[in-house]
This record gives C-alpha cells, sequence and structure tokens, in this order.
C-alpha cells in the first residue's frame, strides 16, 4: 500500500511540474505556470522592499539571470523528487556488484543518474518493466533539460529587443514633452516623424506578445534608464496622448499614424500587468505642457489637457504600476 502511495504521489509531482514547465515555455497566453509565477513573484517582492528606486542596483539588475535558473532548478529537482517517489519502496533498483536493494540514498543516486541521461550509474533495474519506466525518466529529464535551454536562449533574444525598443523610443526624445518638441518643425509634426511613429508600431507589439510569452522578462531589470522598456513606454504613451487629445486638430497627425500604436501599448501594458506584480500607485503626475507652448505647438486648452487625463486615467495607473514594479519611481519631467 505504501509503495502505491509513494508512486501515485510521484506520478502527481512529475505532472505537475510537466504542467507548469509547459505553461511558462510554451503558453504563449497565460503567462506562467502557478508554481513558477507564486516562487518568482515572491522572491520579486523582496528584492523591492530592499531597492532604492532610481539608483543602480546590481542585486535587482541581475534578479532576471538568477530567477530563469531558479525556475530552471526547481523544474529539475521537482522532476527528481517525482522519479525518486516513484522508485522508493519498489526493491526495483540494486547494486550492481552485490545485487543488493539500493538503500534510499540509492534510489536518489539512481534516480538522478537517470533522468539527466547519463545511465544508471552503480545501480541497474530488477526487470523490463522497471527498465522501461527507467528510459522514460530518462526522456522526461531530456525533454525538460532541452525545453529549458531553448527557453532561455528565447528570453534572451526577448531581453534584447526590449532593450533595443527602449532606445529606439528614447532616441525620439526622453519625456512626452521632448518627444514631440524633436518631432515639431516650427509649423508642423514633421513627415519623419509620423514615419518613426508608424515604424514603432509592430516593435512595441512583438514586445507586447512577448512579455505574454515570457513571463520572466518582467524580472529583467535595466540599471539604466536609457534601457528600462517601462520608462520608455511611459513616455511614448503620455507624448501620444497629449498629441492625439491636447495638441489643436489642425496640428496632429492623422489617427492612422497614432492610434495603432496606442493599441499596441495598450496590449503591451496589459499584458506585461498580467504576466507580473502590480502594486498599488496613484495616477501619476501630469505631463508639463509649457515647453510645448514655447515652440509654438498649438495647444488646446487646460479643460482639454484635464479631460485627457480622465479619459485616461486607467491607463496612466496601468503605466505607473508598469514604472514601479520594475524599480522605477516616476520619471521627473
Amino acid at each position: 500500500m505504501t509503495e502505491v502511495l509513494l508512486t501515485v504521489a510521484g506520478l502527481i509531482v512529475i505532472g505537475a511540474v510537466f504542467a507548469d514547465a509547459c505553461m511558462t515555455t510554451l503558453g504563449v497566453s497565460g503567462g506562467a505556470g502557478p508554481l513558477t509565477s507564486v516562487i518568482l513573484g515572491r522572491c520579486w517582492r523582496l528584492l523591492m522592499r530592499f531597492h532604492k528606486k532610481d539608483r543602480e542596483s546590481r542585486a535587482l539588475a541581475s534578479a532576471g539571470v538568477v530567477f530563469v535558473f531558479m525556475a530552471l532548478m526547481v523544474w529539475v529537482l521537482a522532476l527528481w523528487l517525482g522519479w525518486v517517489l516513484v522508485f522508493a519502496g519498489s526493491d526495483a533498483i540494486v547494486h550492481i556488484s552485490t545485487g543488493e536493494p539500493a538503500s534510499f540514498a540509492g534510489e536518489i543516486y539512481f534516480t538522478g543518474f537517470a533522468i539527466i541521461t547519463l545511465g544508471t550509474g552503480q545501480y541497474d533495474v530488477t526487470s523490463d518493466a522497471w527498465g522501461i519506466i527507467t528510459a522514460l525518466a530518462s526522456f522526461t529529464g531530456f525533454f525538460l533539460v532541452t525545453l529549458s535551454i531553448a527557453y532561455l536562449v528565447s528570453v534572451v533574444t526577448a531581453v534584447v529587443a526590449r532593450r533595443a525598443l527602449a532606445i529606439q523610443v528614447n532616441g525620439l526624445g526622453e519625456s512626452p514633452t521632448s518627444i514631440l518638441e524633436l518631432g515639431w518643425d516650427g509649423t508642423c509634426f514633421t513627415d519623419h516623424f509620423h514615419q518613426q511613429l508608424t515604424s514603432l508600431t509592430s516593435i512595441v507589439a512583438v514586445s507586447a506578445e512577448q512579455h505574454l510569452a515570457y513571463p520572466v522578462l518582467n524580472y529583467f531589470h535595466s540599471a539604466s534608464g536609457d534601457l528600462a522598456g517601462p520608462l520608455a513606454m511611459a513616455n511614448l504613451e503620455e507624448a501620444l496622448m497629449l498629441l492625439e487629445e491636447v495638441v489643436s486638430p489642425e496640428s496632429r497627425p492623422d489617427r492612422s499614424v497614432t492610434r495603432p500604436l496606442r493599441f499596441a501599448i495598450e496590449r503591451y501594458l496589459r499584458t506585461a500587468a498580467h504576466t507580473s506584480w502590480t502594486p498599488d500607485v496613484e495616477p501619476p503626475p501630469p505631463p508639463p505642457v509649457e515647453r510645448l507652448r514655447e515652440i509654438g505647438i498649438p495647444l488646446l486648452g487646460q479643460d482639454a489637457l484635464d479631460a485627457a487625463l480622465e479619459s485616461n486615467e486607467e491607463r496612466r495607473v496601468m503605466l505607473h504600476q508598469l514604472v514601479t514594479s520594475d524599480g522605477w519611481s516616476w520619471p521627473d519631467r
């Protein structure tokens, strides 16, 4: 009876590991698996308690890599535990030299060798049926390790893409007002500025889906604001809000330029919020528009700005959450 219970418990653990690993690495719409989400989320919140925002933090900057390897180790150790429970108490493993049943430590040794596909070490199984089970254990270990390596490569690619997106956005300007200022030629917003906004749409959309496909992407904090994706998204979204709702209608770009990009940013915000810690925050302070008036960009009055802030309050709260959860405070503009 004990052997049956251990076997059932082991199969449950193995099934849970594979479900969590597959949800995290292969799921493209649901974020991380429950085990990965809980462990990494709590570790991230613990780090955030000791992080001083807007200051270089080596611990936070290296957390992403550590968290990825932590998730991989949790999967491997849990898989190892599951197969140990399957073999435990069965007397199916014997020492090659003496023929004596393996001790519990020997079962751990044998199972570890099997799932890492290094063979069976100093032990062997007593029947063909257990040999097939050993082969299955080796296959699960090989599959999990291969899946983890492929996932790690994909995550690194996504991190590089997010940093490249931040660089491209910051190239337009380091604040909402500077983005509009650089796009203004004194009489209108330039065609080149329109093209730059259009080209960003597909890049932001891809980054949004990468956040959903690779939830650990949220734990890759950049110590430099120039490479921080959340700060870049905050600046870009605020600039587009001003462009669509506060700049005078005769000077605005066509909505076919700005609307797809704002839709992609909204997707970015919702996918990032779905896969990361979302702290309780208030709407951020409004962007200053005095500089825009000084350089001659025609703006509507204060009532239009207040209406824009009110209608976009949910998006602005999500922006603030995204910035805060990445270890930054709202930029002083």
